[in-house]
Parts: C-alpha cells; structure tokens; sequence
C-alpha cells in the first residue's frame, strides 16, 4: 500500500502524468478533490479554500486575510457596511459570516493528507504532501519538471496563447507553488533532497515517465 506524492512545474505535463501513474497503478487521485474535502470539515465555500491554495495562493493576500480575521475592528466602522457594537467589536461577525483562514486550512489540509496516507494506494498531488509525509514509510515522492522553453510550447498549443503570455502563466503559478511551500513548511519547493525522483518530461514519454515510477514503487519498503 504505497502513497505517491507529485509535485509539479506548470506546464510540465503533470496532470496527465499523474492520471497515468494512477490509472497504470490503479490507485486513487487525490489533486483539486482535496479542495472540496477541506471545504466540507469547515462547512465554508470551496472559493474560501481556494483563496489558501497552492495555485491561487499569494503571501500577502494570505496576511492580510489573517489580519483581519485576528482584528476584524481594525476596518470598522463603515469600511464593510458592517454594524459595530458600543464596545467597538463588529456586532455578529462571526454569526454573519464565515470566518477561514490559512491555519484552519492547513490544519484541515494535513489532516485530510494524513487519512489518505493511512488508507495507501493513494496518488497525492502538490500541497505540500512530499514535506508533511517525508520520511514515512511506503511514501515515493516524486518531481515533474521540464526546461521552461518546453512548458512554453506545451503551454502555447493548450491554450492558444503567445510565447510571452505563457511564460507568465508558468512564471506566476510556480511562484504561487514555492510561495505556498515555503510559507506554510518553511522549506524550498525546488530543493531536490525533496524528492526520490525527479523526472524531466521533456527527455521521458508518458509510458517511459510510468514505467519510471513504476519500478520505483516496487523498490519501496
């Protein structure tokens, strides 16, 4: 019962490769699902998670939130429209509304990474799953990257954009990706001692890439 943890450079082909790997080793895939978990433990919108996850994600939005939930009286009165009480607290904040921030959604995150490497067989992909499960036994944690000429190319053909337009669709979301590392685990999304395989999808196919991780697996104790 083995847990396969992916992280991924954008336009590296991770999403199809991670289907693969799952479906070659009929295993679960665990990826934008882990959104939707998280939101139903906290009972809030899937778009409230959204806002702390690694594809969306930005530190500062992140201090910010976390501000003003911590000190909602710091915009009061009037900046909301909100009705403040005598004591100047906002009169009932947290009835009216619902209140997530980054530390319930990384409470929430690892507990639900954590069932999943319990239940094994498991293809988890990126939120920080290759730090929290690190050392673990029957865990392979794996990396797809490429050069960044290839996720251009990759890029372009998929969403009919210029050369420009997607090295800055890359650009932003793979600072988003080691931003959300770094903040959260304090450690280097790029750092390969991450990893026990780091794959370069521009040099392997699909089924090279599989059969790769594959024989990974099996060497597994």
């Amino acid at each position: 019962m083995a847990v396969i943890t992916i992280s991924k450079e954008h336009g590296a082909g991770g999403k199809g490769l991670s289907e693969g790997i799952a479906r070659a080793l009929g295993y679960e895939l665990v990826d934008k699902a882990l959104i939707v978990k998280v939101a139903q433990q906290a009972r809030v919108g899937a778009e409230k998670v959204e806002k702390y996850d690694q594809d969306g994600y930005s530190s500062l939005a992140k201090y910010l939130d976390n501000l003003f939930l911590a000190n909602p009286t710091l915009y009061a009165p009037g900046a909301f429209d909100l009705p403040v009480s005598a004591s100047g607290m906002v009169a009932g904040l947290y009835e009216k509304y619902d209140f997530f921030n980054s530390e319930q959604y990384l409470k929430l995150t690892q507990a639900a990474i954590e069932s999943l490497y319990a239940k094994g067989n498991v293809v988890l992909v990126g939120r920080g799953a290759q730090v929290l499960l690190a050392g673990r036994p029957g865990c392979l944690h794996l990396r797809l990257a490429a050069p960044l000429e290839s996720r251009v190319r990759r890029m372009t053909g998929r969403l009919n954009v210029s050369e420009k337009e997607a090295a800055e669709i890359i650009h932003k979301r793979d600072k988003s990706r080691a931003a959300y590392i770094k903040d959260y685990y304090d450690r280097d999304w790029n750092d390969a001692a991450l990893y026990h395989l780091v794959i370069n999808t521009a040099l392997w196919t699909e089924p090279q890439a599989v059969a790769l991780v594959r024989a990974a697996v099996g060497q597994l104790t």
